[in-house]
């Protein structure tokens, strides 16, 4: 999206050798089929979800229909295989639709990446079913009183070659529509990060009970649920990955690149907020003028548009990186540490520059100004984000005053 022209939809480009001249076509076909979806569909599926407070079973079709269910899925089992950099501006198109159709789109597209650090057999079998059949994985990691730590306490237990799980994990979002969930579980008697273990469970398994949640303040019609284990038996099968590989799944393989489209998620919001902003404060007049041609009212929409920009361009130097294989928790961090507080900031101002009726649910900002607030808290508060920076930077600083010793021994 050009910085020039906010409205424009640029062709999609890349320089990088991943990004093949076949999958940057595909990726523009994509994106022009979300940018039409937005402007004859979205807004009426999202007057629904508004009115029943629920994601309708037509929805999900339609989102499977149009092909968008498969974006980032391999070639090998029949998706796209569009790597981060090219899928971003399509993300970033559907973040401007309510809400909610935003969370389906990023469940299909970003939490298969749990599935996808499993054995040959898992994901052949998984990732197939997501792409043919439009299945859905759910990812179970956060609990009521221990939040996403490694102070987990669910646990797993080993009984007669099988796993036993108990506890409670809850603020599951689409765990009821999930075809299988994978949970992180700690070991019993294990501690620390080696200690959590991933599993698969199918939906539906014995001991395995799913309760539905209250509605959130934003991103209405989207479910979460908390799900509680009593004695639920999973087999060595469907361990992912090996016996205390949780932590490296849950975080390096699954959570970065998540935060990172959340944060791609903030910049498509906050630059719808934006936009309807720009066309509000050119008819919007106090005093026989625009608001528009007051020079408080430019700095403020300037403040807002750098902000913007900032945040995109965080995002994409971690795609980038993370298409090439680099570990990104660092860049991934920063990139939604800053984008959750940007679209705060974007959309508090977007209020403001509305005026009153911009707390009316009938103005087009107060809708999203509560789906913003949702993203703070999907895949972790700016202060975990914070607290991954801070220890980057130090680990760092040691690295360096160890090296500084040793070349001063040397001498």
């Amino acid at each position: 999206m050009s910085i020039l022209n906010p409205s424009a939809h640029d062709t999609i480009t890349s320089n990088s050798p991943a990004c093949t001249p076949q999958l940057i076509q595909r990726a523009n076909e994509v994106r022009n089929r979300v940018i039409q979806f937005c402007k004859e569909e979205a807004q009426k599926w999202g007057e629904q979800i508004e009115r029943t407070q629920e994601i309708p079973q037509s929805l999900w079709d339609r989102v499977k229909e149009l092909g968008f269910h498969k974006l980032t899925l391999p070639q090998s089992v029949g998706g796209e295989g569009l790597p981060l950099e090219l899928y971003f501006p399509i993300l970033e198109e559907m973040a401007h639709c309510h809400g909610s159709i935003r969370m389906v789109f990023h469940a299909y597209n970003s939490i298969w990446r749990t599935v996808g650090q499993g054995s040959d057999e898992q994901q052949n079998y998984w990732l197939k079913r997501l792409v043919d059949n439009g299945d859905l994985v759910a990812f179970a990691l956060t609990e009521p009183d221990n939040g996403t730590g490694i102070d987990l306490r669910t646990m797993a237990t080993y009984e007669n070659g099988k796993y036993i799980l108990n506890g409670k994990k809850h603020l599951i979002t689409f765990a009821e529509e999930a075809a299988v969930i994978t949970v992180i579980a700690k070991m019993d008697g294990a501690a620390g990060r080696d200690g959590l273990t991933a599993f698969l469970v199918p939906q539906g398994r014995k001991g395995m009970k799913l309760e539905p949640m209250a509605h959130m303040m934003g991103d209405k019609g989207c479910s979460h649920a908390v799900i509680t284990f009593e004695n639920c038996e999973v087999s060595e099968d469907e361990i992912l990955g090996e016996i205390g590989d949780g932590f490296g799944i849950a975080v390096r393989g699954f959570l970065d690149q998540s935060r990172v489209c959340i944060a791609q998620s903030a910049v498509g919001l906050a630059q719808e907020a934006l936009d309807v902003t720009l066309d509000k404060v050119r008819q919007r007049k106090t005093f026989g003028k625009a608001i528009a041609s007051r020079q408080a009212i430019q700095m403020r929409l300037a403040e807002m548009q750098i902000a913007i920009q900032g945040a995109r361009l965080l995002c994409l130097d971690a795609a980038k990186k993370y298409d090439k294989g680099e570990d990104i928790s660092l860049e991934a961090s920063i990139a939604k540490a800053n984008a959750i507080r940007m679209v705060g900031e974007v959309t508090d101002g977007a209020l403001s520059l509305f005026g009153g009726i911009g707390y009316s649910v009938e103005s087009p900002i107060e809708r999203l100004y509560r789906d913003a607030r949702s993203l703070w808290f999907e895949e972790g508060t700016a202060e975990m984000q914070k607290m991954t920076i801070a220890e980057s930077l130090l680990k760092n600083a040691r690295q360096r005053e160890r090296e500084a010793r040793r070349s001063s021994q040397q001498v």
